[in-house]
């Protein structure tokens, strides 16, 4: 059968990754022997920064190529319904068949993240169940609209994968190892491959994994790898609870994070295996040297860093930094470029790869190809316009700390060489990134003059654009997701 003319694109994006802990990075452990190799035959882009600080509106800003500010996914407003073409659309448009799966409960058919697909899994359930964003539009548009009543089917595969989630969580959970995150992943996307294979036409996939995220419970055989025995049994009883932690109560001293970070290197390892097993059906099937292969990150972690954890309340360089290995069609071109870019030149870049040029969506985008297919870029901006959970809730769930000193939005503007951070409240930082790599020496007052300039290329930054009008109130997420949203910290009750 002859090979489509136009190139396959695999988008592989792994949740919650921070750069430095994948040793291709440069991390002193080795966590991704996969990657590794995969880098060998790439480009690896080695300051690579998130737009976003967390889920939301990091991926909407791949899928868009666009900031936050213009898109307008954020925590009152979760959903994808923006009138720009998303990735997956551009690609349907073209005659690609698109296939996407999530394992990341805002990433959902819920929140219109299956725009564009033709084929969507969402990892945890298991009989898959399509959202209805029609009336979800409708109900936005009308607080008194009442859908018509559910289908019998609907109903009774919504009970399924509830029982199912429950069976797996109380039942096995405790009990026995499995694997019902990556491992399901890579089996729904084993079968896809056997498809892609026989393929007429191109292909893009869109292929989620969770397993960074916290709760870090990776399986056995990688804890043992990065812990062993002894300390394994002692990271079991050290607090994973972020609010509890920031707001004193409970203690993590330095050696109990370290093994926190043991359990996160141990679950990228897990991931870079599941990895690893995708690239191998690939090139086995000879459908790897047709294809763009990008590997990034939506944000990543804090492990201590500024008395933090998880990716709450900050855009210092745990949670912006992120991994981005880019496997051109027949591995060329490769090496490492230290240049600054952001994954939202995501898009930018697989829409040059595919046209040789930006086409008609270059008045969309606000980032620009990759180099060496585009040019350099000379700032790097990240947002976080909305803290979620709000803080009303965290304080009402968790008295006794005065968290109004994490009530503010953020925004970084990066250099190559200082990175200033701005807060609505007034507060201004300025780090010197290049001797002062853990953002530990506040430079802010002691260097008003370039304090003064960056302010400067920020607001000009900001006058660039349209931002997103306010959108109207969301409606509620339906229970099961707000359920297991809740489990990952996102929702405090």
């Amino acid at each position: 059968m002859p090979k489509p003319s136009a190139p396959n694109v695999v988008v592989i994006l792994v949740d919650t990754t921070r750069a430095d802990r994948l040793s291709c990075y440069g991390h002193v452990r080795p966590t991704t022997p996969r990657l590794d190799a995969l880098a060998d035959e790439s480009m690896v882009y080695t300051q690579a920064i998130s737009p976003g600080a967390w889920t939301p509106p990091s991926h909407a800003s791949i899928f868009t190529g666009t900031y936050a500010s213009r898109h307008g996914v954020d925590r009152t407003h979760p959903y994808l319904d923006t009138p720009m073409t998303t990735l997956p659309e551009y690609f349907r448009g073209r005659g690609y068949r698109t296939f996407g799966i999530s394992s990341n409960y805002w990433i959902s058919a819920a929140t219109c993240y299956d725009r564009g697909f033709d084929v969507f899994y969402q990892s945890w359930q298991l009989l898959q169940a399509r959202a209805n964003p029609a009336l979800d539009r409708q109900r936005r548009r009308d607080p008194a609209y009442r859908p018509p009543a559910v289908p019998l089917g609907d109903r009774l595969r919504d009970a399924v994968n509830r029982a199912d989630g429950a069976f797996w969580r109380t039942c096995c959970s405790p009990f026995m190892a499995v694997d019902m995150g990556a491992g399901r992943v890579n089996r729904v996307v084993r079968r896809w491959m056997r498809q892609w294979a026989r393929r007429e036409q191109p292909f893009f996939a869109f292929i989620h994994y969770l397993e960074p995220h916290l709760p870090y419970r990776p399986p056995a055989r990688f804890v043992r790898r990065h812990l062993g025995e002894r300390d394994a049994k002692r990271a079991v009883t050290v607090s994973q609870h972020p609010l509890k932690y920031m707001g004193h109560r409970v203690e993590v001293g330095a050696d109990d994070m370290e093994l926190l970070g043991r359990l996160y290197d141990a679950e990228i390892s897990y991931t870079d295996e599941c990895i690893g097993e995708l690239v191998d059906g690939l090139r086995a099937s000879g459908l790897l040297d047709d294809t763009l292969l990008v590997v990034t990150s939506d944000h990543g972690e804090n492990l201590g860093e500024h008395g933090l954890m998880d990716h709450m309340f900050s855009v210092h360089e745990p949670i912006v930094r992120v991994p981005l290995v880019v496997r051109f069609p027949g591995g060329r071109p490769r090496g490492r470029d230290a240049g600054l870019v952001q994954t939202l030149d995501v898009f930018p870049t697989v829409v040059a790869t595919v046209e040789g040029r930006e086409g008609s969506l270059a008045e969309q985008f606000q980032g620009a190809p990759l180099p060496p297919l585009g040019p350099r870029r000379d700032f790097a901006v990240t947002e976080l316009n909305q803290v979620q959970p709000p803080i009303e809730t965290i304080a009402r769930r968790y008295p006794g700390f005065d968290w109004r000193v994490y009530d503010r939005t953020l925004c970084a503007f990066r250099t190559a060489t200082h990175k200033y951070i701005q807060g609505s409240d007034g507060r201004e930082e300025l780090y010197a990134l290049a001797d002062d790599p853990g953002e530990t020496d506040d430079r802010a007052a002691a260097e008003p003059a370039r304090t003064a300039e960056m302010r400067g290329r920020l607001a000009a930054w900001r006058a660039s654009f349209t931002p997103a009008a306010a959108a109207a109130p969301a409606p509620e997420l339906d229970a099961e997701i707000r359920r297991r949203l809740h489990d990952l910290g996102y929702i405090e009750d």
